[in-house]
C-alpha cells in the first residue's frame, strides 16, 4: 500500500480484510458494529480506513491519536462530538451539562466520566436516528484516555444503533484490554508476489535483483515496501542480512532528511513536535525560526510532508520519533517554547514541560492547575498525569510527595491500578512522614489488592505497625485494606488476629465497623460481629450516600452473612441509586454484587441475576477482574440450580481462570460450590458430592467458619445422601453442625437438622428432625432452602409409605420451586407427586410463570418502567441511549403479552410480586 503523488492510494491484496471492514461499514444495515483493525506499524491501517471513508455514503466523524497528545482531555471525543453536538439538545440536562464540560463549552465540575459517556451516547444515537454514522478511530491506543473510555463505552452498547465504529490499532503499542474483546481484522504480511506487485504499481523502476531483495528485507510490510523501493539504488543489494521493517523505514527516511536544506529540516523539527496540524497555529511558530510553510516544500516533494488546505502535517506518523530523535536539544526546546507561547492555556504548558530541564516550580504549579481542570472534567487518569509530572518539577520534597500521592489516588479511582502503585512507590522515596507514608500506604494497598494481593497484605501491615504508636486512625484504615486483600487471598487463618488490631486502633469508625464485622462474620466470631453490625447501623442514618458508601456496603456484606437481610437492605439504602446519579462504577458494581446476594436469599433471584449481570459488565468495563470473577461465579450459582448446567460450568470455569494469576484463592469454595449445585441440580450426586467436598476443603484450609457465606452446605449433605454415602453424608452432617454451634447460624442449624432427617431410621426421629428444621427455617428468609427442607420431608414421609402426608408438603415445594425459577427441583417435586398418586387439574396459565423469559438488560429496562421511569429516565439510569430502551421495551411487550406501557406497569409488577414475594 502506498500514497500516490495524486489521487487516492492503491491498495494491493487484503481482500478479505477489505471486505470485512466493507460489510461492517454497510450503510444498509440498521444495527450497529464496532471493528479492530490492528496490525504493525506501516501495515496499512489508515489506508485501509481512508478508503471505507472515502466510499461510505454514511456521515463520516473521524479522529486519530497522536502520540504524546494524551494529556489533552477529550480532544479526540470533541473531534467527533462537536460536529454533531446540536443532538445533545434532546439529553436530560445533567448529562448535556457533563458533556459541555468535558468538551470544554461551558464551565464547571464533572461528577463522574460515565456521565459523560452516557451524553456522548446519547449524542451519537440522536445523530444517528438523522442519518446512519461511521465513526473512525485511527491510532486508538493515542487518543487520550477520557476519549478511550467513551469510545469504548459506546462500541460495547451499538447494537440498536445505525453506527458503525472502527478503531485502528497499533500492535506495539499498549491498549486497554477491552479492545482485544471486540470483533478484530488483523492486517498480517503481504506475501511475496503481492509485495512484488506493490512494487510493479509505483512510478520507479527496479531491477530483478533489486525487487527480490526489496521484498525479502521488507517482510510484506507494505509501507516498508512503498519506501524503500522509492529510495532503492544500488547500495541495497550490498546487505547480507534482511532488516525489520522498522530499520528499513529509518535508514531510507533517514537519508530523505538528511539531504533537505537545514531550513527545511528545522520546520520539520516544528511538525515533529507540534500537536496541532493547523497552518495558523504552525506559522507563528515558524516565523520566530525566520521559516515558513514554504520552507517545507522540498520535504513536500520527498513524500515526507502532506498539505491539505489549512492542515500541515508528517506524511506518516512514524516519522515522528525519527525527527525527534535528531533535533538538537537547543533547538527542540526553542520550537517548545515557541508553541507554548502560541498555545491555549491547556496545551502551553505541556510544551514547556517537555522544554524544561531542571526543576522548575513554576511549571510545577501550572501542570497542577491544569490537573485541577483535568479533574474538573472528570478526566481523572489526565490529572493524574499531570500531577505525576508535575512532581517532576518539585523541588520541595514534601509537596513533591503530596503531588505524587494525589497523582495515585486519581490513577487508583480510574482503575489504573500499576500506575497508582508506581507512584505510590516513588512518593514514598521522597518523603518520610509516618502520618504521610500511611496515607500512601493505604491508596497503594487498594491499588495492589487489584494486582498481587498478597503484597497488598504485607505492605498495608507493615505501613500499620509503623504508623500505630503515633495515629490509631491511620493504623486502622490500613488495617481494614489488609483484612479485604486478606479475605481474597483466603488466608482468613490471619484476618482474626488483624480484625482485633484494626478495632483496638480504630474500631468506631464506619469504616472499622464494617471491615470487622464481615471479617469476625467469617471467622465464626458472631457475638462480635453482630455487635460491630449494631454499632454500624445505628450510625447509619447519618452515614453519606456518596462518601460512606463503600462501608456501607461492606456492612451489608457483613449482615447478609449474619442472616440479617433485613439490616443488609437498610445499609445498602440508596447507594446504587445514587452511584447512578452519579456515574460511580466501581461503587455501583460492588454495591450491586451484594445487593444480588440479599435478593438470592430472600429468593428474588430474577432480580438477583440481572443485578449481577450488571455488576459483573460494569467490573468488566473497567478492568477489576476480582469482582467480575465473584459476580460470574453467582452467576453460575443461579444457572446451575436453574437447570443451565452449560453456562453454570462456562462462567465457573471464566472466574477460575480469570482470577488464578492473581492469587485470589477465596474463589476456589465459590465456583466448587456453584459447580456441585448444578451437579445435584442435575441429578449427578457423585459429580455434586465431589465438587462440594473440594468447597468444604477450601473452606477448612482458609479458615472459614461461616456457613452463608457460600451457601453449600445443604447441597453438600443432600449429594452424599443422594449418592447412597452414608458416612460421607453423616460426617457432612457433623461438620455442619459444628458450624452452627459455632456461630448460631440458622441457616447450617435447619441443614443439620434436614440431614439428620434423611439419615434417620425410623420415621419417628426423622418427623422429629424435619419439625426442627421447619422451626428453624421460621428464623431465616430462605425461601429455596426451606422448600428443599419441605420437598426432603416429603420424600421422607413417602419413603416411610405416607404418600397422603407427602403430598400437601409436595405441592408447597412445587410452588416455590416454580416461582423461583428452578426447573430441576420443579420437576423433581412433580416426579414425588405423580408417585404420590397425584394428578395436577390442569397446566398452569401462562400469566403465573416467572420472569425467567426476560434477560437481565430486559428485566431492568421494565423494572424501571415499572417504577415509573421515562425511557430517557431508564436510559439514564442504565447507562444506555434511548433507542436500545426502546428495542427491548417492544421484547418485553411480545414476551409479556401487554401493548402498553400502563399494561407493562401493572402485569410487570403483578409478576414481580407473584415470582418474588412483596417487595
Amino acid at each position: 500500500m502506498f500514497d500516490r503523488p495524486q489521487g487516492r492510494p492503491s491498495i494491493v491484496g487484503r481482500v478479505g480484510e477489505r471486505a470485512q471492514l466493507a460489510a461492517s461499514a454497510d450503510p444498509h444495515r440498521r444495527d450497529g458494529t464496532v471493528t479492530v483493525l490492528a496490525g504493525e506499524p506501516g501495515s496499512g491501517k489508515t489506508t485501509l480506513l481512508d478508503e471505507v471513508a472515502a466510499e461510505s455514503s454514511r456521515r463520516v466523524l473521524r479522529t486519530a491519536g497522536l502520540e504524546g497528545e494524551a494529556e489533552l482531555p477529550f480532544a479526540a471525543a470533541a473531534d467527533l462530538l462537536l460536529p454533531i453536538m446540536e443532538c445533545a439538545r434532546e439529553l436530560p440536562d445533567a448529562q448535556r451539562e457533563a458533556l459541555e464540560i468535558a468538551l470544554s463549552l461551558r464551565s464547571g465540575t464533572v461528577a463522574s466520566p460515565l456521565a459523560v459517556c452516557a451524553a456522548a451516547l446519547g449524542t451519537f444515537a440522536a445523530a444517528a436516528d438523522q442519518e446512519s454514522l461511521l465513526v473512525v478511530v485511527d491510532d486508538f491506543p493515542w487518543i487520550d484516555a477520557p476519549s478511550q473510555q467513551v469510545v469504548l463505552f459506546l462500541a460495547r452498547r451499538l447494537a440498536p444503533e445505525r453506527i458503525a465504529l472502527l478503531l485502528g490499532v497499533r500492535d506495539e503499542v499498549p491498549v486497554p484490554p477491552a479492545i482485544w474483546r471486540l470483533p478484530t481484522v488483523a492486517l498480517g504480511p503481504l506475501s511475496g508476489e503481492e509485495s512484488r506487485e506493490l512494487v510493479r504499481t509505483l512510478p520507479v523502476r527496479t531491477s530483478p535483483a533489486v525487487l527480490e531483495t526489496i521484498v525479502e528485507r521488507c517482510g510484506g510490510n507494505p509501507l516498508a515496501v512503498v519506501e524503500t523501493a522509492r529510495t532503492a539504488g544500488p547500495d541495497l543489494l550490498d546487505a547480507a542480512t534482511a532488516l525489520p521493517p522498522g530499520s528499513t523505514l529509518e535508514r531510507t527516511w533517514s537519508a530523505a532528511v538528511d539531504g533537505l536544506p537545514a531550513g527545511t529540516r528545522s520546520a520539520l523539527t516544528v511538525l515533529a513536535l507540534s500537536r496541532s496540524t493547523r497552518r495558523d497555529e504552525l506559522e507563528p511558530v515558524l516565523a520566530e525560526l525566520d521559516l515558513t510553510v514554504e520552507d517545507l516544500t522540498p520535504a513536500e516533494r520527498r513524500r515526507l510532508v502532506r498539505r491539505d488546505g489549512d492542515e500541515v502535517c508528517l506524511r506518516h506518523d512514524l516519522l515522528r520519533p525519527l525527527l525527534v530523535a535528531r533535533t538538537p536539544r537547543d533547538l527542540a526546546r526553542r520550537v517548545l517554547r515557541g508553541l507554548a507561547r502560541h498555545a491555549p492555556p491547556d496545551l502551553a504548558v505541556w510544551y514547556l514541560a517537555e522544554s524544561a530541564d531542571a526543576p522548575d516550580d513554576d511549571v510545577a504549579e501550572r501542570l497542577v492547575e491544569a490537573a485541577d481542570t483535568a479533574r474538573r472534567r472528570s478526566a481523572l487518569l489526565v490529572a493524574a498525569r499531570a500531577r505525576a509530572r508535575a512532581a517532576d518539577f518539585t523541588t520541595d520534597p514534601a509537596a513533591r510527595g503530596g503531588r505524587l500521592l494525589a497523582a495515585a489516588t486519581d490513577a487508583a479511582v480510574s482503575g489504573a491500578a500499576a500506575l497508582a502503585v508506581t507512584w505510590c512507590e516513588q512518593a514514598l522515596a521522597v518523603h518520610d512522614d509516618p502520618a504521610f507514608t500511611a496515607d500512601v500506604a493505604v491508596v497503594r494497598a487498594q491499588s495492589m489488592t487489584w494486582l498481587d494481593p498478597a503484597r497488598a497484605v504485607d505492605g498495608a501491615l507493615r505501613a500499620a505497625e509503623a504508623v500505630l504508636p503515633h495515629d490509631g486512625a491511620r493504623a486502622g484504615r490500613l488495617y481494614v485494606e489488609a483484612m479485604g486483600a486478606l479475605t481474597m487471598t483466603g488466608r482468613l487463618h490471619e484476618v482474626e488476629a488483624v480484625a482485633d488490631r484494626a478495632h483496638a486502633a480504630d474500631g468506631a469508625t464506619l469504616g472499622g465497623l464494617a471491615g470487622t464485622a464481615h471479617a469476625h462474620a467469617l471467622v465464626g466470631r458472631w457475638p462480635e460481629a453482630h455487635a460491630r453490625l449494631d454499632a454500624l447501623v445505628a450510625h447509619a442514618a447519618d452515614a453519606h450516600p456518596v462518601w460512606d458508601a463503600q462501608p456501607l456496603v461492606m456492612g451489608a456484606q457483613a449482615a447478609c452473612s449474619l442472616e440479617r437481610l433485613d439490616d443488609a437492605r437498610r445499609l445498602l439504602g440508596s447507594v446504587p441509586t445514587t452511584a447512578r446519579q452519579l456515574g460511580a462504577p466501581l461503587l455501583l458494581a460492588f454495591a450491586l454484587g451484594v445487593q444480588a446476594e440479599v435478593d438470592w436469599w430472600s429468593g428474588r433471584w430474577t432480580t438477583a441475576y440481572a443485578d449481577a449481570s450488571e455488576a459483573v459488565a460494569w467490573a468488566d468495563e473497567l478492568g477489576q477482574t476480582p469482582t467480575r470473577a465473584f459476580g460470574t461465579t453467582f452467576l453460575a450459582r443461579v444457572e446451575g440450580v436453574r437447570g443451565d448446567a452449560a453456562a453454570c460450568r462456562a462462567h465457573a470455569e471464566a472466574a477460575l481462570q480469570a482470577s488464578a494469576p492473581l492469587g485470589v484463592d477465596s474463589l476456589r469454595p465459590y465456583v466448587a460450590a456453584a459447580l456441585g449445585a448444578g451437579a445435584l441440580a442435575a441429578g449427578e450426586p457423585e459429580t455434586a458430592s465431589a465438587h462440594l467436598h473440594r468447597a468444604r476443603r477450601a473452606y477448612d484450609e482458609q479458615g472459614v467458619v461461616c456457613a452463608t457465606a457460600v451457601p453449600f452446605a445443604g447441597d453438600l449433605v443432600d449429594a452424599a445422601v443422594r449418592a447412597g454415602d452414608r458416612a460421607a453424608a453423616e460426617d457432612a452432617v457433623a461438620w455442619v453442625a459444628a458450624l452452627a454451634k459455632g456461630t448460631g447460624s440458622a441457616y447450617a442449624e435447619a441443614m443439620a437438622a434436614r440431614g439428620r432427617g434423611l439419615l434417620a431410621d425410623d420415621h419417628d426421629e426423622a418427623e422429629a428432625w424435619f419439625a426442627a428444621a421447619h422451626r428453624t427455617h421460621e428464623r431465616l428468609v430462605a425461601p429455596y432452602e426451606r422448600a428443599r427442607t419441605v420437598l426432603a420431608h416429603a420424600e421422607v414421609r413417602r419413603r416411610w409409605r405416607r404418600p397422603g402426608a407427602a403430598r400437601p408438603l409436595l405441592l408447597d415445594a412445587e410452588a416455590t420451586f416454580a416461582a423461583l425459577g428452578a426447573h430441576p427441583w420443579t420437576e423433581r417435586a412433580r416426579r414425588e407427586l405423580a408417585a404420590t398418586g397425584h394428578r395436577p387439574a390442569g397446566e398452569a396459565a401462562p400469566e403465573t410463570a416467572s420472569l425467567d423469559a426476560l434477560t437481565p438488560q430486559e428485566f431492568q429496562i421494565a423494572r424501571g418502567v415499572a417504577d415509573g421511569l421515562s425511557n430517557v429516565e431508564v436510559a439514564s439510569a442504565l447507562f444506555v441511549s434511548r433507542k436500545t430502551v426502546e428495542a427491548h421495551l417492544t421484547r418485553v411487550y411480545r414476551k409479556l403479552g401487554v401493548r402498553s406501557r400502563t399494561e407493562l406497569t401493572a402485569e410487570f409488577t403483578r409478576r414481580r410480586q407473584l415470582v418474588e414475594g412483596s417487595p
